[in-house]
C-alpha cells in the first residue's frame, strides 16, 4: 500500500488508516486505494470499492508496529476515533508525525475537538437533531412532528468536509514539505444543511418553509400527485410558472393559494410520466419521482451506464453485484472502479507480505484478521 507521486504531480495511493469509511470511500474512489482497521471477528457490509481492507490488532505491539509502517509509506491517515482513543492505541497524530513528518491526519469526530461533549461518540441522527434538521424537515412550524432522514446526511456532509479539508492539507504539504492534523465532526456536517440561518441585530431572517404536506415551499416549487405518481415542478422564474400554468390550463393570475389547489386537481387527471413530457415541450424544469425498487431502477438504467454512474463485477461472497461506480468525470485523469467491494480484513495477509512478514504466522498470533471461507456478509 505504498503511496507514490505520479509524474504529473497527483497522489497515487493515497493510504488511510482507521474507521473512516465514508470520506476515505470518497478520496479512494479518486484517486487510489486505502487500508482499514476493524475489529477481528466484525464482518459488516460495505460498499466501498476504490479500498484494500487490512485488519490489525494494534493493542498487539506488532500489531502497532505494522500499523506504523504503513503510515510510514502513506500520505493520509483518516479516522473518527472519539478523542484520546487513538493516542491511547498509539496511533495519533505525534506518533504518526515520528514516522512520516508530512503526514496528514484527519480525525472526524461527533461533536468537536473542545468542550464538555467533545469526548462523546455519535450517529447521524444525534446531529441531525442537533443541527436542527430535523425539525425543519418535518414542518413543525404547520403542527407536524420532526422527521429524521434516513440517508445519513451528516455522515455524509462531515465526510465529504474531511476531503475537502485533507486535499487541502495535501496541496499544502506538497507545496511545504510540512504535514498537519486537522479534524472535522458530525455536528460541522450538519450546521451544511441548516447554512441558511442568519441572525440580523438578534434576529432571524424569514427562509423558505416546507408546506405542512411537505411537498415543497409553495406552488411552483413542489411535489404533485399525479394518477399514477408524484411529479417534482421547480418553475421559479416567470416564464416558466406562466408554462406550468398554461400547459395545466390553470389561470396564472389568481392568487397563488387558488392556483395552487387548481393545480393539484390537474395534475391528477394524467399519469406522471404524461405530465413530465408536456412540461419538457412548456420549458418548465420538473422530474418524475421513483420508487428507486431496492436500486433497480436507476442501476439498470442505460443514461446511468453511459454516464459512468453504475459498476458491475462478481463478489466472491455475494456473486453479480451491481452498485454506483464513478461520480467525479475528469478529462485528462478519468477514474474507474478498481473491483468490487473488499470483504473485511481480505487484503491482511497481501499486505503482511509485503512488509516482509509472514502472513499465516501474524495470522495465528493474532496480529491481523483474514476472512474465513464462511465468510458471512451482514448488513
Amino acid at each position: 500500500m505504498e503511496s507514490r507521486a505520479r509524474s504529473d504531480g497527483c497522489l497515487e495511493r493515497p493510504a488511510s488508516l482507521g474507521p473512516g469509511p465514508d470520506a476515505s470511500a470518497r478520496s479512494g474512489r479518486c484517486s487510489g486505494s486505502s487500508s482499514g482497521r476493524a475489529s477481528p471477528g466484525r464482518e459488516p457490509a460495505t460498499t466501498i470499492t476504490a479500498a484494500r481492507s487490512v485488519v490489525l490488532n494494534i493493542k498487539e505491539p506488532e500489531g502497532l508496529e505494522i500499523a506504523l509502517e504503513l503510515v510510514a509509506r502513506a500520505d493520509v491517515v483518516h479516522h473518527n476515533m472519539t478523542k484520546g482513543t487513538a493516542a491511547r492505541l498509539g496511533i495519533d497524530y505525534e506518533s504518526c508525525k515520528a514516522v512520516k513528518p508530512d503526514i496528514v491526519y484527519c480525525n472526524t469526530y461527533a461533536y468537536g475537538l473542545e468542550g464538555p461533549l467533545s469526548a462523546s461518540g455519535g450517529l447521524d441522527p444525534l446531529y441531525q437533531a442537533s443541527a436542527g434538521i430535523e425539525y425543519k424537515a418535518g414542518a413543525t412550524h404547520h403542527g407536524n412532528e420532526p422527521l429524521y432522514y434516513r440517508f445519513g446526511m451528516c455522515d455524509a456532509s462531515n465526510a465529504m468536509l474531511s476531503v475537502v479539508g485533507v486535499l487541502a492539507a495535501l496541496w499544502h504539504a506538497r507545496r511545504t514539505g510540512e504535514g498537519q492534523e486537522l479534524w472535522t465532526s458530525l455536528l460541522d456536517g450538519g450546521t451544511i444543511f441548516t447554512s441558511d440561518a442568519l441572525l440580523v441585530d438578534g434576529e432571524g431572517i424569514d427562509r423558505p418553509r416546507l408546506d405542512a404536506a411537505q411537498t415543497g415551499f409553495g406552488p411552483a416549487y413542489r411535489l404533485y400527485e399525479t394518477q399514477d405518481g408524484w411529479v417534482q415542478v421547480a418553475a421559479l422564474k416567470p416564464e416558466q410558472w406562466g408554462g406550468l400554468c398554461t400547459t395545466l390550463d390553470v389561470d396564472p393570475s389568481l392568487d397563488r393559494t387558488t392556483t395552487e389547489a387548481q393545480l393539484e386537481l390537474r395534475f391528477r387527471t394524467r399519469t406522471a410520466v404524461s405530465w413530465s413530457y408536456r412540461l419538457d415541450d412548456a420549458g418548465v424544469p420538473n422530474e418524475v419521482a421513483i420508487d428507486p425498487d431496492g436500486g433497480n431502477l436507476m442501476l439498470f438504467d442505460a443514461d446511468n451506464e453511459r454516464l459512468g454512474l453504475v459498476a458491475e463485477y462478481e463478489h466472491p461472497t455475494m456473486g453479480l453485484m451491481r452498485q454506483f461506480g464513478t461520480t467525479i468525470a475528469f478529462s485528462g485523469t478519468p477514474g474507474y472502479v478498481y473491483g468490487p467491494p473488499p470483504r473485511v480484513g481480505e487484503h491482511s495477509g497481501g499486505i503482511a507480505e509485503s512488509l516482509g512478514r509472514e502472513s499465516g504466522a501474524v495470522a495465528s498470533r493474532g496480529v491481523i484478521y483474514k476472512p474465513a471461507d464462511d465468510y458471512a456478509w451482514a448488513w
